[in-house]
């Protein structure tokens, strides 16, 4: 019984932080959700959980096409993001279809190069408006 009491707090806590999340961090969150699953996809490859990696390669997909829909297309940066994701999504596909787990890795890099942007726009936001508030 504690067991589900903590599970549904957690599951709790993760729907709060989510909604009250600012829009720089559901980008992060995303960026982050998309490296974990591309990773566990090459765990599961390893262990041949071919259905698992399956699963995780579609859970990418689905963040990639969150992404997608939360560009502003009348930002110039956002059609380069879109060209982007879709060479993202291109290679997750055919690493899906071909289980070739290199097609994985520069994936990875790309998404992780763009979390880390975030990140400093994140930090860079942060330390604005606490400048900002000091004035």
């Amino acid at each position: 019984m504690a067991f589900y009491a903590t599970a549904n707090l957690q599951d709790q806590y993760k729907r709060d932080y989510i909604t009250m999340a600012s829009p720089i961090d559901l980008i992060i969150m995303l960026y982050e959700g998309c490296i974990k699953q591309l990773k566990l996809a090459k765990i599961h490859k390893e262990n041949n959980e071919l259905d698992k990696v399956s699963e995780c390669f579609q859970k990418a997909e689905d963040i990639i096409l969150e992404l997608v829909g939360s560009l502003n297309l009348s930002i110039s940066i956002s059609e380069n993001l879109l060209e982007l994701y879709q060479f993202m999504l291109d290679e997750i596909v055919q690493a899906n279809i071909t289980k070739d787990m290199e097609r994985v890795d520069p994936v990875i890099e790309m998404m992780t190069l763009l979390y880390e942007a975030w990140n400093e726009i994140k930090v860079k936001a942060e330390s604005d408006i606490y400048t900002q508030n000091e004035e």
